[in-house]
C-alpha cells in the first residue's frame, strides 16, 4: 500500500515530461454483484465510491490516470428463508490508459488493484458465515468512457471485471459453478484541477 501511495505522490510532484498534469476528485454510484451466484436469489448491491485521481496527458490523444478510491462492493442475497447483504469494501488503485477520441470524449481501460477493508455478510448465525475466508487483495480490469468539459467537469461510466476469486477457498459444495469475483458498474462525476 505504501508503494502505491508513493507512486501517486511521485505523479503529483513530477510531471515526467507530460504536457498536462491534473488532480481529479471523484464521487459516484456503484452497482456491484458477485459472479456465479444464483441469479434468482442474488441481486446488485448499490453503494457509493469516492476518491482522488491524478493523471498525465502526453498529447491531445493519449494519457494515463491513477488514484486511490473507496469502493463499496458485494451483493444482496434473498430466499424464502434468509436475506442478507454481503459487504466487501475496498481501497482501490486503478491504472488506466486513456484515449481522447473527439473533443472531450475519452475511453479508458486498465488494471485495478483492491485492498479489502470491510468484510460483513450480515448473517446473525456465525456458523453460516464464510466472511473470514475473503481475500485481502482483489484484482480486476476496468473499461469505460467519459466526457471532460473545458471548465473542469467530468462524467464517466465504467465496468470492472473481477479476475480472481474474492474468497481464499470456497468449499466445492458451496460454489459448484466457479469463481466468485467482484464485478461493478460505476457512474462517476469529478472535477479536473489542472497544473
Amino acid at each position: 500500500m505504501k508503494k502505491y501511495c508513493f507512486i501517486l505522490l511521485l505523479l503529483i510532484t513530477v510531471r515526467v515530461g507530460a504536457q498536462d498534469f491534473y488532480l481529479l476528485p471523484k464521487v459516484g454510484l456503484g452497482l456491484s454483484n458477485i459472479t456465479n451466484n444464483d441469479k434468482d436469489k442474488s441481486s446488485m448491491r448499490p453503494g457509493f465510491n469516492f476518491g482522488l485521481g491524478a493523471g498525465l496527458i502526453w498529447n491531445e490523444r493519449v494519457g494515463i490516470e491513477t488514484g486511490i478510491y473507496y469502493l463499496m462492493l458485494g451483493n444482496k442475497f434473498s430466499t424464502d428463508y434468509i436475506s442478507y447483504t454481503t459487504k466487501l469494501d475496498y481501497f482501490s488503485i486503478p491504472i488506466y490508459a486513456k484515449g481522447y477520441v473527439y473533443k472531450g470524449l475519452f475511453l479508458f481501460a486498465g488494471p485495478q488493484f483492491g485492498f479489502n477493508v470491510v468484510r460483513d455478510d450480515g448473517r446473525d448465525e456465525d456458523y453460516l458465515s464464510d466472511i473470514d475466508k475473503v481475500r485481502k487483495f482483489d484484482f480486476s480490469v476496468g473499461v469505460g468512457a467519459g466526457y471532460q468539459w473545458d471548465f473542469g467537469l467530468q462524467l464517466s461510466a465504467s465496468y470492472n471485471f473481477g479476475l480472481i476469486d474474492a474468497w481464499k477457498k470456497y468449499p466445492e459444495e458451496w460454489s459448484p459453478s466457479g469463481k466468485k469475483c467482484n464485478n461493478i458498474f460505476q457512474f462517476n462525476v469529478g472535477w479536473t484541477v489542472g497544473f
